[in-house]
């Protein structure tokens, strides 16, 4: 009888434990306004004549995983194990970054991927950073990178938008909140790349 009690409590506590398992949880780069900048004219009737292919960006080696990277001192990388992103940052900055080029109608067609229409341009460039930051009190998202335009004709880069941008939030905020700012420091670089582009084909 003794042992059936003490059987029951063992499976007992091991159901518990079990059931108190925490579940991975998947964050997205996905959420912009398309009409915040003034200086974009998103919707514009005259998109830049261009077809235009955004491709692969290359992500620094330390943040090409599916965890989500948290610096905590200033050569010291950690990584969560039940915060993953949805999907490998090189997809998920790619298709994020065509989103905005598409939904603002920059281009005659923007595309991600090679369609009967060759591309004249692509858009690339590379991930540096990605990590949520945690050092000596200071919290937040860091996204270091490099946007290029590039004329396919002589595999030339026309204009790079270089940036390494920190958005800082008090260090107990939820991961969602990092995806968040994560999100906006993309649309915000995303939107200057395009003032970039304007300026370049608007002097000529």
């Amino acid at each position: 009888m003794k042992n059936k009690i003490i059987f029951m409590l063992l499976f007992l506590f091991i159901a518990g434990c079990a059931g108190q398992q925490r579940s991975i949880k998947y964050y997205t780069l996905d959420s912009y306004d398309i009409t915040l900048p003034d200086s974009i004219e998103p919707g514009r009737e005259t998109p830049l004549p261009f077809v235009v292919e955004v491709i692969d960006f290359s992500i620094a080696g330390p943040y090409n995983d599916a965890r989500i990277a948290l610096r905590t001192d200033s050569n010291e990388l950690e990584y969560y194990h039940y915060h993953h992103w949805a999907e490998s940052p090189g997809h998920a900055v790619r298709y994020f970054i065509w989103r905005i080029l598409h939904d603002a109608q920059m281009f005659e067609v923007c595309q991600l991927r090679l369609t009967v229409t060759a591309p004249q341009f692509v858009v690339t460039g590379a991930i540096n950073k990605l990590e949520r930051v945690d050092v000596e009190g200071e919290a937040g998202a860091h996204v270091d990178g490099v946007i290029d335009f590039v004329d396919v004709r002589n595999n030339r880069i026309i204009l790079s938008h270089r940036f390494s941008t920190f958005a800082p939030f008090t260090d107990n905020a939820p991961m969602n909140v990092f995806a968040q700012e994560v999100s906006v420091i993309f649309r915000d670089e995303v939107f200057t790349f395009i003032d970039k582009i304007n300026d370049h084909f608007n002097s000529d």
